[in-house]
């Protein structure tokens, strides 16, 4: 190419680049190889992206604490009288504060009237609603049912009556963040 086909504004040959800018090929050749990792991985796993968005943390913590009220309340409404030590032990383990003060004290009595009445029931939570949330505290409502079996049920049963043997209830919970966990801090029965 001739230096007055340069100065006339045509473009150089397709060999010309190369040859004098093999700096510039090597640094537009990393930056798309770069470019095209970055796709990848936006396409593959978006989560792989540095940070987490408040609506994903939001929403991590909404799955946190409804998980946390699925499992303590599945433990509150699980009795046995045969076996009531790890069933109060776990309904401990999931609680904090107030719940934790009151249930200690009251499970002497507990295990006492559940072995009394030969009690047994197993629970199913039905729904579960987050009220109000916080960075380490939130207000939770449940609905759960149990079926139950006691000595004086099996007594009507046994006397060819017709007994409902399903209670419905309704909780508000409140739970709070220890650590990494929510526990339940207090428990009220809502009619």
């Amino acid at each position: 190419m001739s230096e007055s086909d340069m100065t006339a504004g045509s473009p150089p040959g397709p060999g010309w680049s190369r040859r004098r800018h093999p700096a510039l090929v090597a640094v537009l050749a990393v930056l798309a190889l770069l470019l095209a990792a970055a796709c990848v991985v936006v396409v593959v796993s978006p989560t792989a992206v540095p940070g987490r968005s408040e609506a994903e943390r939001s929403n991590d913590r909404v799955d946190a604490v409804t998980a946390a009220a699925r499992q303590v309340t599945s433990a509150f409404l699980d009795v046995d009288y045969h076996d009531m030590d790890p069933r109060i032990a776990k309904v401990l383990a999931l609680s904090t504060g107030t719940f934790k003060n009151q249930y200690t004290t009251a499970k002497v009595d507990l295990k006492a009237q559940a072995q009394q009445a030969k009690a047994v029931a197993t629970g199913a939570v039905r729904y579960v609603g987050v009220g109000e949330i916080g960075a380490d505290t939130a207000k939770v409502y449940v609905a759960a049912d149990t079926k139950v079996s006691n000595a004086s049920i099996e007594q009507e049963k046994a006397a060819g009556k017709t007994v409902d043997d399903k209670r419905y209830y309704r909780f508000q919970l409140d739970l709070k963040k220890v650590g990494n966990r929510w526990l339940l801090d207090d428990l009220q029965f809502i009619s």
